[in-house]
This record gives structure tokens, sequence and C-alpha cells, in this order.
């Protein structure tokens, strides 16, 4: 039998994540994302029949939709992204970083390099499946586990065709930091990187700082991890923040996203770091809120780098728009290897399994 992928939703566009692969008999849902704006609504959950659903991290557009699906369809998720599960949702465990069968599918998984918990999800299905959630190779606190073999890459490329190194991010943060700023954060995901960050500035630039108590929680989460699931040489910097109280009022402020506004924060300006809604991009026009990225996603040519280790022959760029000028860049970037179809077909020949290691990220 041969494999089929269908993208239910995250194709051509930043939009939430949804990916049926059905195999030996068998469908797996890959991710379950919600809507990213309070009045959309998604609709690749309707009269979808699948045998099980596995999530590869807690954000909302990855695992939002999980309401949506039948409660009997059994859900894997690693324990810490099952915290964000709907209440009394039923789950199985994926490792951090291991193998397991999944309706008799062999399933790998590795560290994504992008949020406390999250994982790449691999399928031992044709000559290999490889799904990477977000992904990261930049991360200061996560790493990224090098994934098997895998003809066909459904890969992170939220970011399209940029290219800026992290180095250049923190760098224009860095240059920000003589005001008072506030910064909405994703909780599970930069934050943890940005508050150890924001902690050796404020020490070196003697400045006052407030960091959110869920990010704490978190980092205390990380570092109860094994020590193989986070960044060398972190331990010691994560128990002195977390030994450090927060400055009442402080000058920046590192708090988990809550739809804060400029109203809001009458005291601070809002530096935002990742994705931007509608309404904050009227924001920004109007000189409201600042936005700098922090690199959380594979930049261009990582992903090109990520599909060449992996060997892969069709290369599907996910949760990226598919304009002309973006297509021209894609085809630049990957060549004949590119694939945008909602539908993929690939033989049911069996990967073998090769173990994981510690990808040797490009800069």
């Amino acid at each position: 039998m041969s494999v089929t992928i269908e993208i239910l939703s995250g194709l051509g566009a930043k939009g939430p994540a949804a990916i049926v692969v059905e195999a030996q008999g068998k469908r797996l849902l890959l991710d379950a994302g919600g809507a990213l704006h309070p009045d959309d609504t998604i609709t690749w959950a309707n009269n979808l029949d699948v045998d099980a659903v596995l999530i590869s991290h807690d954000h909302i557009d990855h695992i939002g939709g999980v309401a949506e699906l039948a409660e009997n369809v059994p859900l894997y998720c690693t324990p810490l992204v099952a915290k964000a599960l709907p209440h009394n949702r039923p789950w199985h465990p994926l490792p951090e970083r291991g193998t397991l069968e999944v309706e008799g599918i062999t399933v790998t998984t590795g560290q994504a390099g992008h949020s406390l918990g999250g994982v790449w999800l691999h399928l031992a299905v044709g000559n290999g499946v490889l799904y990477s959630g977000d992904a990261c190779f930049e991360s200061s606190v996560f790493p990224f586990d090098t994934p098997p073999k895998a003809a066909i890459a459904l890969l992170d490329a939220s970011y399209g065709s940029y290219d800026q190194p992290q180095a250049y991010c923190v760098q224009a943060i860095s240059e920000r930091l003589d005001q008072p700023l506030a910064f909405p954060v994703p909780e599970t995901g930069r934050a943890l990187e940005m508050a150890l960050w924001l902690a050796k500035e404020a020490d070196r630039r003697q400045l006052t700082l407030a960091i959110d108590p869920v990010i704490r929680d978190n980092l205390a989460a990380l570092l109860a991890l094994p020590a193989t699931l986070r960044r060398p040489g972190l331990d010691h910097s994560i128990r002195s923040l977390l030994a450090r109280q927060n400055a009442c009022p402080p000058t920046l402020q590192l708090m988990c996203d809550r739809s804060d506004t400029p109203e809001q924060w009458p005291d601070h300006h809002l530096l935002h770091t990742g994705y931007l809604t509608p309404d904050r991009r009227a924001e920004l026009a109007a000189g409201q809120i600042s936005w700098q990225r922090w690199n959380v996603h594979l930049r261009a040519s990582h992903l090109v780098a990520l599909a060449d280790q992996l060997g892969a022959t069709q290369v599907v760029p996910l949760f990226t728009p598919f304009s002309d000028n973006a297509l021209s860049a894609w085809h630049g970037l990957l060549g004949e290897r590119l694939c945008t179809a909602q539908r993929l077909y690939a033989p049911s020949r069996l990967v073998t399994r090769s173990s994981l290691g510690s990808f040797a990220c490009p800069q």
C-alpha cells in the first residue's frame, strides 16, 4: 500500500497545522491546530476520521483544535505538552526523544529546538516522512536533534526566505534596552531563552527586571528535565534567575502574552518579537508598539540544510504564503525538491531507522 499525505491546513499561509498521513491502513493526524485569531474558526476537523493524533508542541496553532476531535481518538504528546490539552482529555505519552509504535507505525521523536516539550515527528513509512512541527536550530535553551532520513520533509517555513542569524536579532533588541520595555511572549517558547538573556543584560546594565511567574515555573520545569533535553551550561543561570526577586516597578518586563495592548502598559513600551495579529500590525503601523524578531523558526538556509541532511526528495514548506515571489524564492532554494501540493503520495517501502544524534547546525 502507498503512503498518502494530505495537508488539511498549514499550506500556503500562516495558519493552523493539521496533516493526515495514511499508511498501512491507518490514518494519523499530525497536529491539531487552532485558529490564530480570536474571531477565526477552523474547518479542517469537519467530518475528520483518523485513528490517532500526534501533537508536536503546545502552541495554539498546533494544539488549539484538539477540542474539535472526538475524545475516543487516541492522542499522543509529551507530558509537558499535555498540560495544554483540554481538561481531562485522555492522552498517551510521546517520548521527548525516542521511538514508539502508534497504530502499528513506528514513530520517532526528537527535540525540535522551539519550545518546552516540543518534538519533531518521523514516521517510518514509505522512505520516511519527517514533520518538523515548529523547529529552530538557534535556540540557546532547546536543542535540535538530528532526525532519521526521510524522502518527504514537511518543514517549518514560517519565516519564508528570511535568513538573518539570531545574533543580529539579539543585537537589535539589545540596542532598545535604554527605555522601559514590556515583552509579551509565548510562555513555553522564546520566553525561556529571553528570560535568561534579559537577566544577564539587566545585570550588565544595572536595570531592573520582572519575569512572569508562569515563565519562572516553565524554567523550573526545564531544569527538572534530564540534562540532555536542554543546552549544556544553563543550570547555574536558571537557578540564579529562579532565586532572583522581581523588581517593582521594573524597567524590563517579560510576561506571558495575554493579548496585551499599549493601554495596559502605560509605563512601558511594548516590544513584540514574533507573529503579529492584524490588530497588532495596525498598532505597529501607528507607532504604538515596536517589533523585532527573535528567531524561533527555521530560517531559509537552515531549512535547506535540514532537507539536505534528510536526503529529502520532496520538501513542503509549511506555514508560509505562496505568492509568486515567494514561490520563485523557494524554487531557487529547493529546486526540483519543492512540493506545494496539498496531497502527496509515496511508495510503501519502509525506511531503516537511524540512531538520533545532535545536528551540526549551520551558522
